[in-house]
């Protein structure tokens, strides 16, 4: 019951109700065939209420930005609801936008570290771009084969309206991409500030890289950010999609 009051007071003063350990899965719906537009969805229940979410993302690669009328999101208000009426609703309300968009071309994964997964390191995915015959390797070399590091790393910045400075600190990133094969490396992105749509970020990981399946004629990549924010009674898990190129 108590739970279920701070949710209801949170959305009286305007924020966002979260989640108690909350973690979000990751679907990558598609890319348009210029590789211009990208689409993603994440969905999961809410810990503190049992209310099943579904939000779809369509991104603007070229700008940088969502959308319009888009990021679509759908909570059901009802403890135990099947999440499939939740997916049933995000696709019915995002299926003219996706459509408009040509959002049709497949998305292939190329590196993927769901929270679930146990790995050493969850800042760090290293990633080929095109299949090699019997799968990559950490050792395996030869052919055209130009190998990439993504990295992640948190970066402590002033807290947004919606957080209490006390509870903090708050971190935007940095995103850094490194070319093996060049010895040679770049920041693809880092905030100089903390958007208030991404609530109250705590620390980062690195769940995807994805690409235009195919041979695209604008490679654009996106890499999938995890996001932990302060949530009900633990840290949330989302996701940002960072849009870059390997070709440059």
């Amino acid at each position: 019951m108590l739970r279920k009051l701070a949710a209801i007071f949170a959305f009286l003063l305007g924020i966002v109700p979260v989640s108690a350990m909350d973690g979000a899965a990751f679907n990558a719906i598609g890319y348009s065939p210029d590789s211009r537009y990208f689409a993603f969805q994440q969905y999961g229940i809410r810990d503190g209420s049992g209310f099943p979410y579904w939000d779809i993302f369509v991104i603007d690669l070229k700008a940088d930005e969502w959308v319009k009328d888009t990021p679509v999101h759908v909570v059901l208000e009802e403890e135990n609801a099947p999440i499939a009426d939740a997916r049933a609703k995000a696709a019915e309300a995002a299926l003219p936008i996706l459509k408009q968009l040509d959002v049709s071309t497949p998305a292939e994964v190329l590196a993927a570290n769901p929270a679930t997964e146990v790995v050493t390191d969850r800042n760090r995915i290293t990633f080929d771009r095109w299949y090699i015959a019997g799968g990559s390797r950490p050792d395996s070399t030869g052919g055209d084969v130009i190998r990439h590091d993504l990295a992640v790393e948190a970066v402590e910045r002033p807290p947004p309206k919606v957080c209490y400075p006390d509870d903090g600190p708050y971190y935007g990133f940095r995103l850094t991409i490194k070319d093996r094969a060049m010895n040679s490396s770049r920041v693809i992105h880092l905030d100089e500030a903390i958007p208030e749509s991404r609530g109250c970020p705590l620390s980062y990981d690195l769940a995807a890289v994805v690409a235009p399946a195919g041979y695209p004629v604008t490679d654009r990549l996106v890499a999938i950010v995890g996001v932990y924010t302060k949530g009900f009674e633990g840290p949330d898990h989302r996701f940002i999609a960072v849009p870059f190129t390997i070709s440059d």
